[in-house]
């Protein structure tokens, strides 16, 4: 059982500095038994040779993650294009050179890596012209290595849509893929992104229900492909303390925390228990997951994380 906890980071043009509200020792006392690093595109460091760009993350990282940690292969640069060639050979591209700066360092608290790229579709040809896709065979190829190296890989794709036999999460074969592996066969952990919390305007996941059935779709696949290293993303930010973000009610901070809490409850219906295995998205603040914590103890009578 282990919970896997979001740490932002942010590249200044000329060193790393964590975004997060508080400190490691505290994230750990929320819970967290890993941290996942990343940043967004523009927040990660991007000159174009892959080992100065991991180096300089690897040299902050070794210093400043005293827990441990799964760190991000960056997926695009800050311009939005791929890092890499997303159709050509993993040997001598971006993201080998990437991870081997990593792998080879010395570093007892790196424990695995992060694929950046959240497209639940990324094998599907249209994802792959317009760019935003990648080829299944670097993905396997970026996987072998990593677990070659000794290291663990986490994929936490958003996948909004009740239709998630569609998604690459699972094995397709089609016009669009055909013959595509499920990616639930190169990493060790994925967490689905429902996106139940986040999503403004016209929602997949409407209501309650509807993220039972999500879950229920899920389960069923998981059980048809005997993929049981897929869990949950949990999701909630600032909205839930009366802060800017991305809740679909975001101007009424108690919808948005139950929408948060539902993500546990979600489980404890359909499952009758938490997965043991859960990813949490925050935002940067802790007290957005204390005040989750709080909610979910006093209605659900269990711990949020």
């Amino acid at each position: 059982m282990a919970n896997f906890g979001l740490w932002w980071i942010g590249w200044n043009d000329s060193d790393y500095k964590s975004r997060m509200s508080g400190s490691l020792e505290q994230f750990k006392r929320l819970g967290f038994d890993y941290a996942v690093v990343l940043g967004n595109q523009v927040y990660v460091q991007y000159t174009g040779d892959a080992e100065v760009d991991a180096y300089n993350l690897s040299e902050y990282l070794s210093e400043h993650m005293s827990m441990p940690y799964y760190v991000t292969i960056p997926f695009r640069a800050p311009n939005g294009l791929p890092r890499g060639n997303i159709t050509g050979s993993f040997n001598g591209s971006y993201w080998e050179k990437w991870i081997n700066v990593f792998a080879s360092s010395s570093d007892p608290n790196l424990k695995g890596f992060y694929w950046s790229l959240e497209n639940a579709w990324m094998f599907k040809k249209k994802q792959i012209e317009n760019g935003g896709g990648i080829s299944y065979e670097l993905i396997e190829a970026m996987s072998q290595e990593i677990h070659e190296a000794g290291f663990k890989f986490i994929w936490i794709p958003s996948a909004s849509t009740m239709y998630l036999e569609g998604t690459n999460i699972f094995s397709l074969n089609n016009q669009e893929c055909p013959n595509c592996p499920g990616a639930y066969e190169f990493f060790d952990y994925i967490f689905v992104q429902p996106n139940y919390y986040l999503t403004k305007g016209a929602p997949n996941i409407p209501g309650y229900n509807d993220f039972k059935e999500y879950l229920r779709k899920l389960e069923s696949l998981k059980s048809k492909y005997r993929a049981w290293n897929v869990y949950l993303e949990m999701e909630a930010d600032e909205c839930v303390i009366g802060g800017g973000g991305n809740c679909r009610t975001c101007n009424n901070p108690t919808n948005c925390t139950k929408l948060a809490s539902d993500y546990i409850k979600v489980q404890l219906d359909v499952l009758g228990k938490k997965y043991a295995q859960r990813a949490y998205y925050f935002g940067v603040t802790f007290d957005v997951v204390k005040h989750v914590d709080s909610y979910c103890r006093s209605n659900l009578g269990v711990p949020y994380v």
